[in-house]
């Protein structure tokens, strides 16, 4: 059975920084990566813009009649999202899965990044959370708490925690 680690991405370059890492330290053999994405959900409604350049209807005196804004649920904005995400996301899983490791994607939508990434832990039964930090010390870390470092309190699972520089 392969050993499961989680990857938390996000659109920032730096929760990328991790990747390098994990090709130098992790074995490719019995290990299964799940990148997992996390981003906010979809506000609600919103009402789709019409096409000009498209060829609607004309009204009798020549001009192009634009149809009706309609609306664009929720739903259909997380698929949308989800699609955009996995084709971001397919170059570095070609590059992992080449190199040797076993990959799959988890996208998800919340508010809680540290719960959500717990949760997926408990349920996926993962052994090994590897992630990008921050690492803030002294004042910026009492202000602001690291994701990271709210992860390690709530899991009891070794987590890989790199510090990029920049």
């Amino acid at each position: 059975m392969a050993t499961k680690i989680l990857v938390p991405l996000n659109r920032s370059d730096y929760s990328h920084e991790i990747l390098p890492h994990i090709e130098k330290l992790i074995p490719t053999s019995e290990t299964q990566l799940v990148l997992f994405y996390i981003t906010r959900p979809p506000r609600g409604m919103r009402f789709a813009v019409p096409d000009p350049g498209s060829d609607y209807a004309l009204e009798p005196g020549g001009e192009p009649v634009d149809p009706p804004a309609h609306p664009i649920y929720g739903h259909q904005q997380e698929d949308s999202i989800q699609s955009e995400i996995e084709v971001q996301l397919l170059p570095t899983m070609r590059h992992l899965q080449e190199a040797g490791y076993a990959v799959s994607m988890q996208v998800c939508f919340g508010e809680d990044v540290v719960g959500e990434i717990v949760r997926t832990v408990k349920r996926e039964k993962i052994a090994l959370v590897a992630m990008s930090t921050r690492a803030r010390v002294g004042m910026l870390r009492f202000f602001f708490s690291d994701i990271a470092d709210k992860v390690m309190q709530q899991v009891d699972i070794p987590i890989l925690l790199v510090h990029p520089k920049g």
